[in-house]
């Protein structure tokens, strides 16, 4: 008979913990206030960026109910400016939630140089969409940047690379040579525009509008949003369009905040992350016809020729060779290029 009682008891004890312990879980997910997460953005609020940071937070807040809220902080605000602190900080779950160029993410997994390597896209955005933003491309660059510390939820775009300065037009090879030129400090870009004739010094972006002002520097080459929302067309003359490097941004989420959601929530974040990768590129690729006209009100526009991108095309081989073992065959075959 006491055998029974203790098991009866016992019974009871199990039964009201468990209660309890649902109670709490459920409270957590529907009442008390909601899981305030942080995103990181590079650009300011005038980017084309923040279409996908605005569209993200939309989708996350509206299909948890309102169980998340998304503070967006533009100009990399988190890190101070500093890029690559900024990717740091997402990689080791300071920051929870990301929008950075797949640029900044090379100091961290060199491998994801192959993105930005020169003219690796002849056919434009053909190539990007086929590489870039599906199949083997996209698989391989959220499985890299998986492995550093974060989880990729959607792909989108800064654009093609153009390249400004205030000392000439350039459409040879040639009117590289002694071109001081900023550059993100990522050791590619620095090896290639040295192979090229040009002198480039790393500096952060909010560095080169005061840079080019004061003469410090000649030039700086990005992405025509980036020109334009950096106003870098009110300190330079002119801008080759060559479409040199691609410029891919990515849509992350750290480790951190990612291993803390349900399976649920994962689904809703991966929903939105690319939902809102999508909307950025339909709305970048619409905004550059616009940006490079109002540009041009600025600034000398030279639009180079396929026959005069060849002739730069044909100067930069050794840094493929160079960054052959960093990248390696498997990735470049990845990206559809073989040597």
């Amino acid at each position: 008979m006491r055998k029974n009682n203790i098991m009866k008891f016992l019974l009871i004890v199990i039964t009201l913990i468990l209660a309890i312990t649902g109670c709490g879980q459920k409270s957590t997910q529907t009442s008390g206030k909601p899981i305030e997460l942080k995103m990181n953005v590079t650009t300011s609020e005038s980017s084309v960026w923040m279409v996908a940071a605005e569209e993200f937070k939309r989708i996350v807040e509206e299909e948890t109910e309102g169980r998340y809220k998304i503070s967006i902080y533009p100009n990399e605000q988190l890190s101070s400016g500093d890029l690559q602190k900024g990717v740091e900080m997402l990689f080791t779950g300071i920051t929870d939630l990301d929008i950075h160029s797949v640029i900044n993410m090379t100091g961290f997994e060199p491998k994801l140089t192959i993105c930005s390597m020169p003219f690796l896209f002849p056919n434009g955005y053909d190539d990007v969409d086929k590489y870039i933003m599906s199949g083997t491309g996209k698989e391989m660059i959220f499985n890299l940047i998986r492995d550093k510390g974060a989880e990729p939820l959607g792909i989108g775009e800064n654009g093609f690379r153009q390249i400004t300065n205030n000392k000439r037009p350039i459409r040879t090879p040639e009117d590289l040579q002694g071109l001081k030129l900023r550059t993100p400090p990522i050791a590619m870009f620095i090896d290639l525009f040295k192979l090229m004739g040009a002198d480039p010094t790393s500096m952060s972006f909010s560095e080169v509008f005061t840079a080019l002002q004061q003469g410090t520097i000649d030039g700086q080459e990005n992405p025509l949003d980036t020109i334009r929302s950096g106003q870098i067309h009110e300190v330079q003359k002119y801008m080759t369009i060559w479409n040199y490097s691609y410029d891919p941004i990515i849509i992350s989420c750290s480790n951190k905040v990612w291993e803390s959601l349900s399976d649920e929530d994962k689904a809703i974040f991966k929903k939105a992350g690319e939902l809102a990768g999508e909307l950025q590129v339909k709305a970048a690729r619409e905004k550059e016809y616009e940006i490079l006209e109002e540009l041009k009100e600025e600034m000398e526009i030279i639009e180079l020729t396929p026959e005069e991108i060849r002739k730069f095309k044909d100067l930069v081989g050794p840094i493929y060779e160079q960054y052959r073992d960093i990248i390696t065959d498997d990735v470049f075959k990845a990206f559809g290029y073989e040597f």
